[in-house]
Parts: structure tokens; sequence; C-alpha cells
């Protein structure tokens, strides 16, 4: 069975918790990453996605008036597992619990990150393979 290792992204971008959202947001755009670990003096605090981001700035919300921080958009814990954690059980945790990214943790430090989009890249390749021809001919 892999492990996280096989899926994830390694040593993700990640933001300070009080960095304003602009700065979020900018990070997100040149990097083409939808999700951010969000650190507190160096140490890993939680997790903020753009569509955390999107809530926020959408017409109604409280704080759709004032400036705010990343700080103000992460209420919830993230999802961590250890990078030798096998990938089935963390996959079936992703779908059962509708979790979108799991922070991957290598003695005590983030190492990775693992989103949906990655999970469905990884086993969209995995059927493509099993249905590959195998070539049998000797050269």
């Amino acid at each position: 069975m892999p492990t996280l290792a096989a899926l994830m992204t390694p040593f993700p971008y990640h933001i300070d918790i009080e960095a304003p959202i602009e700065d979020a947001e900018a990070l997100m755009d040149e990097h083409q990453v939808h999700h951010l670990p969000v650190t507190r003096d160096g140490d890993l605090e939680t997790i903020i996605s753009r569509g955390d981001i999107e809530r926020a700035q959408s017409p109604g919300h409280r704080l759709e008036e004032q400036q705010f921080y990343v700080r103000d958009l992460c209420a919830r814990r993230p999802y961590i597992a250890d990078i030798h954690d096998p990938l089935d059980k963390i996959l079936l945790a992703m779908a059962d619990t509708g979790i979108g990214s799991v922070l991957v943790m290598k003695e005590g430090e983030l190492a990775g990150i693992i989103t949906v989009t990655d999970a469905l890249r990884f086993c969209g390749e995995f059927l493509a393979d099993l249905t590959r021809p195998v070539d049998d001919s000797v050269a």
C-alpha cells in the first residue's frame, strides 16, 4: 500500500496567521494552489482555502466591509496525518468526512499537503495505468 509520500505535494507554501488575507490570495495566485497551511510563529496552526476567502468576500458576509486577516478565517482544526500513513486510510477518511485537504507531517514538521485534486489525479493515473496495454514484444 502506498503511503502519503506517494501523493503529497512536498514542502507546501504556507502563510502566517497574522498576514492580511490579500497576501494569502496573492500567494495562492502566484503558485496556482487552493490551500495554504497556516503557521503561527513558525508552528503549524491550521489551513486556509480559496473557498474560505471567497465565502468571506461574498455579499452580506460579516467581514465584507473591513480589512481582514488570515486569522479571521481559520476557525477549523486541520486534518493532520503522518507521512507513513497508508494512502487508502487517508483517502477514505477524506471521502467519509468531506475533508478537502490533509496536512502531512514528518517527525513533527510540515512535510506536505494532499488535496482532493491530488487524490483525483493520483486515482486517474492509477486507473490509466491499469488499462494501458502491455507490450509483450521482445526487441
